[in-house]
């Protein structure tokens, strides 16, 4: 049987005085030994969302529990059990990179042999032992990211909460990042990754919540989503940037094309309408450079719940 650790209901928070409502009516539940995304666009209430989990925010309605206890009334319960990454890096830019890892452990009741140990094991493993006597502040955006997901590591937490836990790295180290989340989770790491890569975050999570302006919009397996728009294909097209509006204008008739870069649309196209489509976009006067289909993505999902949310 499933262990819950987290159970959420009705979870509702206002800002400005109840003037914005960042989260509404959030319900959800998270189990022992899963990895779960909470995936949506930035500013769509996530981080919001884990505040109110790790007690820094109380809901304006609903309730967290932890272990069946309510999070804004024993928050320290909670940090004592929890791990968390936030998307803010460290303030004490003077600590040696060593020493914001080091002392973290300290902290979290580690011995000074364990927290040293601890601590030479994650600079190797974050490929950043090279930089271990160099202060916070001469490193780059993308290394204070890793030391501060060190400091996360260190003390080996039973759950862990991750706040877009690969911004401002490049692809290797995003990988990295990748791979230790899927380790710790092998080892029994119960973790919650909030992020808006979805194509990325695809590969790792068992479920999946999607958040849009405060509202969850679904709850599921990754492959039960994408099931969803399973009688869809994924139209990608790459075409010179003075043509793109009227490609997208030609198309409109058979779904939401949107614009991802200047010179890129993509669209979800029901299967039955493929020929016809391609026979539109075949059109010599379009000016296309190239289109490619592909079966949905978790990203088609999250593209076809936003759609539906806008249609309501």
């Amino acid at each position: 049987m499933l262990e819950p650790i987290y159970e959420l209901e009705n979870v509702t928070f206002y800002y400005k005085k109840g003037k914005f409502k960042a989260n509404n009516g959030i319900s959800l539940t998270i189990y022992k030994g899963e990895i779960i995304g909470l995936l949506g666009p930035n500013g769509a209430g996530k981080t919001t969302l884990i505040k109110q989990m790790i007690g820094q925010l109380a809901p304006t309605e609903g309730s967290v529990k932890f272990h069946q206890q309510e999070v804004s009334k024993n928050p320290k319960y909670v940090l004592k059990q929890t791990a968390y990454y936030s998307q803010e890096t460290f303030a004490l830019s003077f600590l040696k990179t060593w020493e914001a890892i080091y002392f973290t452990g300290r902290l979290k009741g580690l011995s000074k042999k364990e927290s040293k140990q601890q601590t030479d094991n994650i600079l190797l493993r974050l490929d950043m032992e090279a930089y271990r006597d160099k202060l916070l502040s001469k490193l780059s955006g993308g290394q204070r990211r890793l030391i501060s997901l060190g400091a996360t590591l260190i003390g080996q937490a039973s759950v862990m909460i991750l706040d877009e836990p690969t911004n401002e790295l490049d692809p290797l180290k995003r990988k990295l990042v990748w791979d230790i989340i899927r380790e710790l989770n092998q080892k029994g790491t119960t973790i919650i990754l909030v992020t808006h890569n979805i194509l990325e975050a695809e590969k790792v999570v068992h479920r999946v919540a999607v958040i849009d302006n405060g509202k969850l919009l679904a709850i599921d397996h990754v492959e039960k989503l994408k099931r969803r728009v399973d009688q869809r294909m994924r139209l990608e097209i790459y075409a010179q940037e003075a043509s793109i509006h009227n490609i997208k204008d030609r198309l409109k008739d058979f779904g939401q094309a949107e614009l991802v870069e200047d010179t890129k649309l993509t669209m979800l196209i029901e299967k039955n309408m493929v020929r016809t489509i391609v026979e539109i976009i075949q059109d010599e006067t379009l000016n296309i450079n190239q289109y490619s289909l592909f079966p949905p993505s978790l990203e088609d999902v999250y593209s076809l719940l936003q759609e539906q949310q806008r249609s309501e």
